[in-house]
């Protein structure tokens, strides 16, 4: 590609950096254009290492001026990317993968960015449109610094982390977050089940070929668990993903606390962690791990959220035999930081927070707290704004029948429980206190309708366990957490 035919226009003493833009690709014809065409006003070369496509990956990239080589898939990301970053001859180097692109932005914007003496590289927003990928608040390294030195290691979930920190901080530099979007696709959904179960396979290799290595147990805990805005599902193998976010946990709760705040995914891991204990009615455990994590990464928005989901827990569950003084404490303490949350501006990190997470699950939270506490018009008030903003929103539908069945309308209660399965049928909560509901006013028939689906839809959900007064062998306890 020849970066000079190019029409460009930078300020006169910003002399231009040249990007190579690096991708691995097979069998991806549908979205490779998409992807190379996004930044070919940003980069001046594109190297696409080609693992062994059978369709027109290589005619489409190279018509897009790409140099293409051929590489032996070895069942290995890092020893993929490395080839392909060892051919780059550009001062910056910026990856994507084929079924992503780039939102667009000026390059001129672009190439301030690339003139900070101070950056070494810079982590990307991950976007998605996917459903099962919305909605995260993720950053990637994807645009960095060419030295021969910074290469991508482990076979899956490849990190250009750890060299390009090791590389940076020997240069007296540092990795910076942008507000540069990288949009992942995701593709067609039979190809999608391929990439996992692939994923999978190197993932287990991975584990028995790293055994210390607590990123892998962490990706395969994440790739058990389901989860409901931000909730862990007690759904099938649950209880297996938490032994390995377990065990994930475990080896890096004696490494050093710098080190620990600069793993990004460790707050994500004791988040689904503690929420998953909180799932299987293990509140103490889930308290106690996420107010650890809570200690090495206090602002993080989603951490503030799960530590007041295990709270309201506890609080729910000792009560009772609690000081009042020590109660009412710790509702203020909640009800400040949910508070916090919803005063935040959404650019406070250096990268934009899903909304979400600041303006709508803090209303749930503070509806519950609020509840608890016997104030139902004020949690009505929170459940009401928190449908205003999202009219599907199940979890506030189920806290508006909580704020009936506490004022004693039984009927109106049932109605919003049923309204709650509807706007999302995972909303085991939902099932249950229906469920709940119905045995109290003699519907039997219905009541054993929805419990069959608990059983089938939520098979770990701790009430299954009391029914059966036998666990079974998958709901045997792990090991207390820290």
């Amino acid at each position: 590609m020849d970066s000079k035919s190019q029409h460009k226009e930078y300020p006169q003493h910003m002399n231009r950096k040249t990007v190579s833009l690096c991708l691995i690709a097979r069998d991806e014809e549908a979205s490779i254009g998409m992807a190379i065409k996004s930044v070919l006003a940003l980069v001046d070369e594109v190297i696409v290492v080609d693992t062994g496509s059978k369709d027109n990956t290589r005619i489409i990239a190279e018509g897009y001026g790409a140099r293409v080589l051929d590489v032996t898939w070895e069942d290995d990301f890092s020893l993929a990317r490395n080839a392909c970053l060892a051919e780059a001859l550009s001062d910056w180097i910026l990856v994507l993968d084929a079924d992503e692109f780039l939102q667009p932005v000026r390059p001129v914007e672009f190439q301030r960015l690339l003139h900070d003496p101070k950056v070494a590289g810079y982590r990307l927003r991950m976007a998605s449109p996917l459903e099962e990928e919305a909605g995260r608040n993720s950053t990637m390294i994807r645009l960095f610094r060419n030295d021969p030195t910074i290469r991508y290691s482990y076979p899956i979930y490849e990190q250009i982390s750890e060299s390009l920190n090791w590389w940076a901080e020997k240069e007296g530099l540092q990795v910076k977050d942008t507000n540069l979007t990288i949009v992942h696709e995701g593709g067609q959904q039979s190809a999608q089940v391929q990439k996992r179960q692939r994923n999978q396979r190197i993932l287990q290799k991975a584990m028995a070929e790293f055994p210390v290595e607590p990123y892998f147990p962490y990706k395969m805990g994440c790739a058990g668990i389901q989860t409901l805005d931000e909730e862990v599902l007690p759904t099938a193998g649950l209880t297996v993903a938490l032994g390995h976010l377990h065990t994930a946990w475990l080896r890096m709760e004696s490494r050093d606390p710098k080190h620990l705040q600069t793993q990004r995914w460790l707050p994500d891991m004791g988040i689904k962690s503690s929420s998953g204990l909180l799932a299987l009615d293990r509140v103490e455990e889930a308290r106690n791990l996420i107010h650890k994590v809570g200690k090495h990464f206090p602002n993080d928005p989603r951490v503030i959220l799960q530590t007041a989901a295990a709270e309201i827990r506890y609080l729910e569950l000792h009560c009772d035999d609690m000081n009042p003084q020590t109660s009412r404490q710790m509702e203020s303490d909640i009800q400040f930081r949910l508070q916090e949350l919803l005063d935040r501006a959404p650019e406070s990190d250096g990268f934009a927070i899903d909304r979400r997470i600041l303006d709508l699950y803090p209303l749930r939270y503070l509806g519950e707290l609020a509840l608890l506490g016997g104030h139902v018009s004020e949690a009505v008030g929170y459940f009401e704004q928190a449908l205003s903003l999202d009219p599907d929103y199940s979890y506030a539908w189920l806290g508006m029948a909580e704020c009936s069945r506490y004022a004693g309308d039984p009927k109106r209660a049932l109605k919003l429980y049923l309204r709650t399965i509807t706007e999302n049928e995972w909303n085991h909560r939902g099932w249950m206190r229906g469920c709940d509901l119905m045995k109290e006013m003699e519907f039997q028939d219905n009541a054993a309708s929805w419990w069959r689906r608990v059983t089938t839809q939520f098979p770990e959900h701790p009430a299954l366990k009391q029914a059966d007064h036998q666990a079974p062998e998958i709901l045997r306890p792990l090991n207390p957490v820290g």
